[in-house]
């Protein structure tokens, strides 16, 4: 088991960090390094480390200065803004291979945004010192760095569009299938990656309305649902309600 040891973090938190550089295997299957040659993956590999977090946890908070980029290895966590009156709105559930901190750590800002887990996870912390030297050296990870970062930029956008254009069922169905464009085909079966109220959030809805509209989906007989398991069973019919053409009963 590796020794775990405190250490501070850019805010004067304390994060866990196993002691250890990120394992290069790892890397090499995350989008944002998989280009680098070895040399210079191993470089930023030894100068990082893992940072790990147990489920709940805060990793990020609203206003803190972040000077260094996250990308998650395992688990899951949320990025999210609270309203005056304290409610959640979730914009990005984070999965592996995921990053977080880019636009922050470059333009010197306080966190607009809080980033929480959702599940016990490893982090990949690497200081903005690792990054500005790996952009000027290696053109390969600049290209990565900014699509990866115009990839949030295309999710704010879409995020935009589905809030202020379509109605609550739109919004779900759109989600549904955008994340059935992920699995392999044939299957069209999708798992939700966290609990329906945070998924809710994302989308800008209450939970109680996910699960209606989830429901009145099944009863119509366009999708199967178990717990957080969601199968698709008439995608053609989905795409028509996501474009506005077809209703479904109440």
């Amino acid at each position: 088991m590796a020794h775990l040891t405190q250490c501070a973090d850019p805010w004067g938190q304390l994060m866990h960090s196993n002691g250890n550089p990120v394992p290069m295997d790892q890397m090499r299957d995350l989008a944002l390094f998989a280009a680098m040659d070895e040399d210079s993956l191993a470089a930023i590999a030894q100068r990082g480390w893992v940072v790990e977090h147990k489920r709940g946890m805060r990793v990020v908070g609203r206003g803190e200065r972040l000077e260094g980029l996250y990308t998650v290895l395992e688990g899951r966590l949320k990025l999210y803004m609270l309203s005056c009156q304290g409610d959640e709105r979730v914009l990005r559930i984070l999965e592996p291979g995921a990053t977080f901190g880019e636009a922050i750590m470059f333009n010197a800002i306080p966190s607009p945004v809080f980033v929480d887990t959702l599940s016990a996870a490893r982090l990949a912390y690497f200081p903005r010192s690792v990054i500005s030297e790996a952009l000027a050296r290696d053109p390969q990870f600049t290209q990565a760095m900014l699509q990866s970062m115009s990839g949030i930029m295309r999710l704010l956008i879409q995020d935009l569009e589905t809030c202020c254009l379509q109605n609550a069922r739109q919004r779900i169905v759109n989600y549904l299938l955008r994340e059935a464009d992920t699995v392999p085909p044939p299957h069209i079966e999708i798992h939700l990656p966290a609990p329906k109220a945070v998924v809710a959030s994302t989308l800008n809805i209450s939970a109680e309305t996910f699960s209606r509209e989830l429901h009145r989906l099944h009863d119509n007989g366009l999708i199967e649902i178990n717990r957080r398991t969601i199968y698709l069973r008439e995608p053609e019919a989905l795409r028509a309600i996501a474009e506005g053409s077809v209703a479904v009963a109440p």
